[in-house]
């Protein structure tokens, strides 16, 4: 009887360690109505909850009117704030008037940043003079980015007439945000001083994450009673970046923590060390040998492209850098190392 009892609780136990890692996913426990989690790079999915499901998508929509003013080549722009531009704003506000003078940039800013729905409405009218057409153009680079589930209505979200998205296209509107440098620059700022009139005024972030980890870069929060709350994340994680996309989520900033938790599971680590020999000119030795040393996290294979020059000239120096290696995934450039030598090399100098 004790020996059948041991057999049957070794079994228990190797049973429960060869469980795949994949069940995890199944376990996961989000308050999210929809959510996805992408590689921003690959756009390999790590997680989805019904990711295609339409639904209201709040100031997250914002992303798509702010990426639109970065592509618009007018950031430098001084924009006249007019009544119509205000005309029907409520809700979150950087509390503009007619008559103030602001520039495109501070305008994104206040629409990102602070989720201005007067900041959105006067990138919309001073790209395209209209809402609606705004609500057109938002809607054209929608489809090119295959968004093909979405309808804008609004340039800040606020629900009329059905704005509306889904958790995987947001994903893909969030990664071309990623890759915006100066989108995705604002959008990590937890505070800045945008200038009206000439006067400084501060705005602070309404994203958490950002005070939670140094490694998330953004992107954006939303709520309006229709959509609930709605937050999209974007995490750097050793040369990748995970993109989070929640929609309805009563507890999402513990939602966003959980799923960046599991999908850093789904990563390889890569650590290299990589041996090359330049040709040195003038030196005690002909040649010297030379490192380069990186760590990334991926889920795809790395390129490498190698720079350096077919010779140096003495003296050199251990620790110098000779040359670089510049790292991609899915053809993105993510992480740049030096070429550096692992010796000294002198001047030859001749006896007397």
């Amino acid at each position: 009887m004790g020996d059948f009892l041991f057999k049957k609780i070794c079994f228990i136990l190797c049973f429960f360690f060869i469980i795949p890692d994949t069940a995890y996913a199944k376990e996961i426990e989000i308050s999210a109505q929809s959510a996805i989690v992408i590689d921003a790079y690959t756009k390999t999915v790590l997680y989805s909850k019904k990711a295609d499901t339409k639904r209201a998508v709040a100031s997250t929509t914002k992303v798509m009117t702010c990426l639109l003013a970065c592509e618009s080549g007018k950031m430098g722009d001084t924009v006249t704030i007019t009544n119509e531009m205000l005309e029907g704003c409520e809700g979150s506000l950087i509390y503009l008037e007619a008559g103030d003078r602001i520039t495109l940039y501070d305008l994104v800013c206040g629409a990102m940043i602070a989720s201005g729905n007067d900041a959105a409405n006067a990138i919309a009218f001073h790209i395209s003079n209209s809402l609606k057409s705004f609500a057109e153009l938002m809607n054209k680079r929608a489809k090119e980015l295959g968004m093909l589930s979405t309808k804008f209505v609004t340039p800040s979200g606020l629900d009329k007439n059905f704005n509306h998205s889904t958790a995987n296209d947001m994903a893909l509107l969030a990664r071309q945000a990623v890759l915006n440098n100066e989108l995705i620059k604002i959008a990590s700022m937890k505070s800045y001083e945008i200038t009206i009139n000439s006067k400084k005024q501060k705005i602070y972030n309404h994203n958490k994450l950002l005070s939670y980890d140094e490694n998330y870069i953004g992107l954006k929060t939303g709520y309006t009673e229709k959509a609930g709350r709605c937050l999209i994340s974007a995490y750097k994680y050793g040369g990748s970046v995970i993109i989070t996309v929640t929609l309805n989520a009563y507890d999402d900033w513990k939602d966003h923590k959980t799923l960046v938790n599991y999908s850093k599971k789904c990563y390889k680590d890569i650590n290299q060390k990589e041996s090359v020999e330049i040709n040195i000119v003038g030196g005690e030795k002909n040649s010297a040998f030379c490192s380069c040393v990186y760590e990334l996290k991926s889920l795809d294979r790395v390129e490498i492209k190698r720079y350096y020059y077919p010779f140096a000239y003495a003296p050199i120096y251990k620790g110098e850098a000779l040359g670089r290696e510049d790292l991609f995934i899915n053809g993105i450039l993510v992480k740049t190392a030096e070429i550096t030598a692992n010796e000294d090399v002198e001047i030859w100098q001749t006896t007397k």
